[in-house]
């Protein structure tokens, strides 16, 4: 009886052997190496969504801007600098120490990741029949009417569509803003690889 109970502990005991330890730790290093790319693609099509919530609230702080003081007010991407400036009214002329500025590092983006336009390839006509508005000296403005509206002295009734896209993900996490220039109603878009096209 005796020698039994020492033959189980004497198993109970034994542990892994140095090969059994080694072919471990191999499979958990083959596990964690086939996992980090989809983890790390996770974690940047996440900080892009913030990028996108960071660029909605921007434009709804001008529009609300706008409509609180009864003045214009402009939304404006700055693609050189990678930064957002609000301005106009009571936030001061360009450059005014008033101005509202949110730079790209906000969202956990690195600037030269995010790039002005969409993915080779992308259908870019949206469902309202909106397409990208082009940079002009390396910015994109929009500048909201005391009433919400962002028809401009310059450009007219116009309607605006800001395109957005993550250099390494491409068509993943691409998204577009478009902004009615009656009201200023802005839909945001993602880009679908299903069907080739932005969708609501």
């Amino acid at each position: 009886m005796n020698a039994l109970h020492n033959n189980l502990i004497k198993k109970e005991q034994k542990g892994l052997s140095l090969p059994e330890v080694i072919i471990v730790l191999l499979i958990i290093a083959i596990l964690v190496v086939l996992a980090l790319p989809q983890i790390s693609a996770s974690r940047r099509l996440s900080r892009f969504s913030g990028f996108q919530r960071q660029i909605s609230t921007s434009l709804n702080e001008a529009k609300q801007n706008a409509l609180a003081h009864k003045t214009a007010t402009t939304f404006r991407y700055d693609n050189a600098a990678k930064r957002v400036i609000i301005y106009g009214g009571d936030l001061g002329a360009l450059g005014s120490i008033g101005n509202r500025t949110k730079d790209f590092a906000d969202s956990g983006l690195l600037p030269e990741d995010v790039v002005y336009g969409y993915p080779p390839g992308a259908a870019a006509v949206l469902g309202d029949g909106s397409n990208i508005t082009g940079l002009s000296a390396d910015t994109v403005d929009v500048t909201f009417q005391a009433d919400g509206s962002v028809i401009n002295t310059g450009d007219g009734a116009t309607s605006k569509a800001l395109y957005f896209y993550d250099k390494f993900g491409r068509k993943e996490g691409a998204f577009a803003i478009s902004i009615s220039c009656a009201d200023g109603r802005m839909k945001t878009w993602r880009y679908s690889k299903a069907v080739n096209r932005y969708i609501e």
